[in-house]
Protein backbone atom coordinates (compact mmCIF):
# COMPACT_ATOMS: atom_id res chain seq x y z
CA UNK A 1 0.00 0.00 0.00
CA UNK A 2 1.69 3.50 -0.73
CA UNK A 3 2.15 5.94 2.04
CA UNK A 4 1.47 9.33 2.02
CA UNK A 5 3.62 11.49 4.45
CA UNK A 6 3.45 14.95 5.13
CA UNK A 7 1.05 17.55 4.78
CA UNK A 8 -1.78 17.83 2.78
CA UNK A 9 -4.54 20.70 1.12
CA UNK A 10 -8.42 19.84 1.65
CA UNK A 11 -11.97 21.46 2.58
CA UNK A 12 -14.39 20.25 5.28
CA UNK A 13 -17.29 18.87 4.35
CA UNK A 14 -19.28 18.06 7.13
CA UNK A 15 -17.94 18.91 10.39
CA UNK A 16 -21.08 16.72 12.82
CA UNK A 17 -19.11 14.54 14.25
CA UNK A 18 -21.83 11.54 15.57
CA UNK A 19 -19.58 9.74 18.13
CA UNK A 20 -18.64 13.28 19.50
CA UNK A 21 -14.58 12.95 18.99
CA UNK A 22 -14.00 16.40 17.18
CA UNK A 23 -13.54 14.90 14.00
CA UNK A 24 -14.27 16.56 10.77
CA UNK A 25 -15.19 15.18 7.19
CA UNK A 26 -12.43 16.43 4.64
CA UNK A 27 -11.98 16.22 0.66
CA UNK A 28 -8.22 15.92 -0.02
CA UNK A 29 -8.48 15.40 -3.98
CA UNK A 30 -4.64 15.05 -4.32
CA UNK A 31 -5.37 11.84 -2.12
CA UNK A 32 -8.47 10.74 -2.51
CA UNK A 33 -9.29 12.53 -6.00
CA UNK A 34 -12.89 14.22 -6.45
CA UNK A 35 -16.21 13.71 -5.04
CA UNK A 36 -14.88 11.15 -1.97
CA UNK A 37 -14.72 12.28 2.17
CA UNK A 38 -13.59 10.55 5.03
CA UNK A 39 -13.31 11.32 8.11
CA UNK A 40 -10.50 12.60 9.99
CA UNK A 41 -9.20 12.31 13.94
CA UNK A 42 -8.30 15.73 15.08
CA UNK A 43 -4.50 16.50 16.54
CA UNK A 44 -5.31 19.01 19.25
CA UNK A 45 -3.18 19.96 21.80
CA UNK A 46 -4.64 18.94 24.81
CA UNK A 47 -7.09 16.37 25.22
CA UNK A 48 -8.60 13.90 27.88
CA UNK A 49 -11.29 12.72 29.97
CA UNK A 50 -14.12 15.73 30.28
CA UNK A 51 -11.06 18.45 29.77
CA UNK A 52 -9.83 19.73 26.05
CA UNK A 53 -9.19 22.66 23.78
CA UNK A 54 -12.27 22.07 21.75
CA UNK A 55 -12.73 24.06 18.24
CA UNK A 56 -14.58 22.72 15.46
CA UNK A 57 -13.76 25.13 12.25
CA UNK A 58 -16.75 25.85 9.85
CA UNK A 59 -17.69 23.55 6.69
CA UNK A 60 -15.86 24.66 3.33
CA UNK A 61 -12.70 25.56 5.99
CA UNK A 62 -9.04 25.23 4.39
CA UNK A 63 -7.37 22.54 6.42
CA UNK A 64 -4.26 20.66 6.54
CA UNK A 65 -4.57 16.66 6.26
CA UNK A 66 -2.00 14.11 7.68
CA UNK A 67 -2.02 10.53 7.34
CA UNK A 68 -1.18 8.35 10.30
CA UNK A 69 1.92 6.32 9.69
CA UNK A 70 1.18 7.46 5.64
CA UNK A 71 -2.15 5.52 5.91
CA UNK A 72 -4.99 7.09 3.62
CA UNK A 73 -7.14 5.14 5.38
CA UNK A 74 -6.43 7.21 8.98
CA UNK A 75 -6.75 10.88 8.01
CA UNK A 76 -6.21 13.43 10.98
CA UNK A 77 -6.65 16.94 10.55
CA UNK A 78 -3.79 19.45 11.98
CA UNK A 79 -4.85 22.53 11.37
CA UNK A 80 -6.30 25.57 9.23
CA UNK A 81 -5.38 28.31 6.89
CA UNK A 82 -6.54 31.59 5.27
CA UNK A 83 -7.54 31.61 1.62
CA UNK A 84 -7.59 35.43 0.21
CA UNK A 85 -9.12 38.02 2.02
CA UNK A 86 -10.24 35.67 4.63
CA UNK A 87 -8.30 36.94 7.99
CA UNK A 88 -10.55 38.13 10.58
CA UNK A 89 -10.35 42.16 10.74
CA UNK A 90 -8.44 42.25 14.04
CA UNK A 91 -5.59 40.54 12.77
CA UNK A 92 -4.90 42.43 9.94
CA UNK A 93 -2.35 44.86 11.52
CA UNK A 94 1.05 46.16 10.51
CA UNK A 95 2.52 43.90 13.44
CA UNK A 96 1.10 40.53 13.84
CA UNK A 97 3.14 39.19 16.45
CA UNK A 98 1.72 41.51 19.08
CA UNK A 99 -1.97 40.48 18.14
CA UNK A 100 -3.22 37.15 19.04
CA UNK A 101 -7.18 36.42 17.98
CA UNK A 102 -9.66 33.61 18.10
CA UNK A 103 -12.74 34.65 16.29
CA UNK A 104 -15.86 32.30 15.66
CA UNK A 105 -19.20 33.53 13.91
CA UNK A 106 -20.07 36.39 15.82
CA UNK A 107 -17.88 35.92 18.87
CA UNK A 108 -14.02 37.57 18.64
CA UNK A 109 -11.69 37.57 21.03
CA UNK A 110 -8.77 39.94 20.70
CA UNK A 111 -5.06 39.68 23.00
CA UNK A 112 -2.83 42.92 21.70
CA UNK A 113 0.36 44.43 22.57
CA UNK A 114 -0.08 47.22 20.11
CA UNK A 115 0.54 50.62 20.87
CA UNK A 116 -2.87 52.45 22.09
CA UNK A 117 -4.78 49.27 21.55
CA UNK A 118 -2.81 46.79 24.14
CA UNK A 119 -5.08 44.65 26.49
CA UNK A 120 -8.16 42.10 26.14
CA UNK A 121 -11.48 43.04 23.72
CA UNK A 122 -14.10 40.30 23.74
CA UNK A 123 -16.99 40.98 20.95
CA UNK A 124 -20.25 39.40 20.85
CA UNK A 125 -22.21 40.26 17.86
CA UNK A 126 -24.94 38.79 14.95
CA UNK A 127 -25.91 36.59 14.68
CA UNK A 128 -25.23 35.59 18.88
CA UNK A 129 -26.69 38.42 19.58
CA UNK A 130 -29.00 41.11 18.32
CA UNK A 131 -27.00 44.38 20.34
CA UNK A 132 -23.50 44.22 20.03
CA UNK A 133 -21.72 43.58 22.99
CA UNK A 134 -17.87 44.56 24.26
CA UNK A 135 -15.79 44.01 27.06
CA UNK A 136 -12.45 45.84 27.33
CA UNK A 137 -9.20 45.39 29.62
CA UNK A 138 -6.68 47.65 28.62
CA UNK A 139 -4.40 49.99 30.79
CA UNK A 140 -7.40 52.45 32.05
CA UNK A 141 -9.40 49.67 33.48
CA UNK A 142 -12.09 47.44 32.74
CA UNK A 143 -15.48 48.54 30.03
CA UNK A 144 -18.70 46.80 29.71
CA UNK A 145 -20.14 47.55 26.22
CA UNK A 146 -23.73 47.31 25.05
CA UNK A 147 -24.19 48.89 21.69
CA UNK A 148 -22.66 51.79 22.48
CA UNK A 149 -25.51 53.02 24.78
CA UNK A 150 -25.13 51.34 27.82
CA UNK A 151 -21.46 51.36 29.09
CA UNK A 152 -19.96 50.48 32.43
CA UNK A 153 -16.37 51.85 33.01
CA UNK A 154 -14.09 50.64 36.29
CA UNK A 155 -10.62 52.52 36.57
CA UNK A 156 -8.35 53.10 39.47
CA UNK A 157 -10.05 55.95 40.53
CA UNK A 158 -13.65 55.55 39.70
CA UNK A 159 -16.73 54.07 38.47
CA UNK A 160 -18.95 55.41 36.10
CA UNK A 161 -22.35 53.47 35.36
CA UNK A 162 -23.96 55.12 31.81
CA UNK A 163 -27.27 54.67 29.88
CA UNK A 164 -27.17 57.08 27.08
CA UNK A 165 -26.07 60.50 26.99
CA UNK A 166 -28.14 61.70 30.09
CA UNK A 167 -28.15 59.01 32.57
CA UNK A 168 -24.93 58.70 34.40
CA UNK A 169 -23.54 57.25 37.79
CA UNK A 170 -20.06 58.08 39.00
CA UNK A 171 -18.24 56.77 41.81
CA UNK A 172 -15.59 57.39 43.86
CA UNK A 173 -13.57 57.31 46.69
CA UNK A 174 -14.88 59.97 48.33
CA UNK A 175 -18.04 60.71 46.11
CA UNK A 176 -21.01 59.45 44.53
CA UNK A 177 -22.42 61.76 41.59
CA UNK A 178 -26.40 61.13 39.84
CA UNK A 179 -27.06 62.93 36.97
CA UNK A 180 -30.35 62.41 34.88
CA UNK A 181 -30.77 64.91 32.24
CA UNK A 182 -30.83 68.25 33.88
CA UNK A 183 -31.11 66.77 37.59
CA UNK A 184 -28.03 66.24 39.44
CA UNK A 185 -27.52 64.51 42.93
CA UNK A 186 -23.93 64.43 44.12
CA UNK A 187 -22.93 62.92 47.73
CA UNK A 188 -20.20 62.99 49.45
CA UNK A 189 -18.57 62.29 53.45
CA UNK A 190 -20.06 65.44 54.45
CA UNK A 191 -22.62 66.89 51.90
CA UNK A 192 -25.44 66.10 49.63
CA UNK A 193 -26.40 68.40 46.24
CA UNK A 194 -29.52 68.19 44.45
CA UNK A 195 -29.66 70.03 41.09
CA UNK A 196 -32.75 70.49 39.14
CA UNK A 197 -31.87 73.65 37.82
CA UNK A 198 -32.91 76.35 38.65
CA UNK A 199 -33.41 74.73 41.58
CA UNK A 200 -30.81 73.71 44.16
CA UNK A 201 -30.50 71.63 47.95
CA UNK A 202 -27.55 71.33 49.70
CA UNK A 203 -26.85 69.40 52.77
CA UNK A 204 -23.81 69.70 54.53
CA UNK A 205 -22.29 68.42 58.11
CA UNK A 206 -20.90 72.14 58.29
CA UNK A 207 -23.38 74.63 56.71
CA UNK A 208 -26.79 73.03 57.37
CA UNK A 209 -29.93 73.28 54.55
CA UNK A 210 -29.89 74.95 51.87
CA UNK A 211 -32.63 75.70 49.30
CA UNK A 212 -32.45 78.02 46.57
CA UNK A 213 -34.90 78.25 43.66
CA UNK A 214 -33.96 81.63 42.40
CA UNK A 215 -34.64 84.69 43.57
CA UNK A 216 -36.15 82.25 47.09
CA UNK A 217 -33.83 80.96 49.00
CA UNK A 218 -33.70 78.96 52.72
CA UNK A 219 -30.90 78.51 54.92
CA UNK A 220 -31.11 76.46 57.97
CA UNK A 221 -28.13 76.08 60.41
CA UNK A 222 -27.21 75.24 63.96
CA UNK A 223 -26.93 78.83 63.86
CA UNK A 224 -30.34 79.96 62.79
CA UNK A 225 -32.81 80.20 59.71
CA UNK A 226 -32.22 82.48 57.02
CA UNK A 227 -35.54 83.12 54.46
CA UNK A 228 -34.71 85.45 51.01
CA UNK A 229 -37.07 86.14 48.61
CA UNK A 230 -35.26 89.03 47.38
CA UNK A 231 -35.79 92.32 48.61
CA UNK A 232 -37.95 90.50 51.15
CA UNK A 233 -35.49 88.58 53.86
CA UNK A 234 -36.18 86.92 57.27
CA UNK A 235 -33.36 86.39 59.92
CA UNK A 236 -34.05 83.81 62.83
CA UNK A 237 -31.31 83.40 65.27
CA UNK A 238 -31.74 82.19 69.07
CA UNK A 239 -31.10 85.76 70.49
CA UNK A 240 -33.25 87.78 67.62
CA UNK A 241 -35.94 88.01 64.46
CA UNK A 242 -35.11 90.11 61.63
CA UNK A 243 -37.63 90.72 59.13
CA UNK A 244 -36.34 93.50 55.95
CA UNK A 245 -37.78 94.58 52.61
CA UNK A 246 -35.36 97.14 51.12
CA UNK A 247 -35.88 100.33 53.35
CA UNK A 248 -38.37 98.46 55.67
CA UNK A 249 -36.56 96.49 58.51
CA UNK A 250 -38.15 94.82 61.70
CA UNK A 251 -36.00 93.24 64.38
CA UNK A 252 -37.75 91.71 67.37
CA UNK A 253 -35.24 90.89 70.50
CA UNK A 254 -36.05 89.25 73.98
CA UNK A 255 -36.19 92.73 75.21
CA UNK A 256 -38.03 94.78 72.70
CA UNK A 257 -38.85 95.69 68.80
CA UNK A 258 -37.03 97.77 66.88
CA UNK A 259 -38.31 99.40 63.58
CA UNK A 260 -36.60 100.57 60.72
CA UNK A 261 -33.12 101.08 62.71
CA UNK A 262 -34.39 102.80 65.54
CA UNK A 263 -37.61 105.04 64.08
CA UNK A 264 -39.27 103.46 66.57
CA UNK A 265 -38.28 101.29 69.43
CA UNK A 266 -40.31 99.43 71.70
CA UNK A 267 -39.09 98.08 74.99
Amino acid sequence: MRRFFGKYRGKITANKDPFYLGRVQVSVPSIFGEGRQSWAMPCTPYAGKDIGWFAIPPVDTNIWVEFEGGDPDYPIWTGCFWGQNELPQNAKVDDPVKVQVFRTEGITCTLSNLGNNKGVTLEVETPVVQRPLKLVFNDDGIEINNKDTITAKLTADKIELKNGESSTVTLTSNSIELKESAIEIKLTASSIDLNCSPATIKLSTSSGLELINSPASAKLSSSGVELNATPAAVKITPSQVELSLIAANVKLTPVGVNINNGALEVT
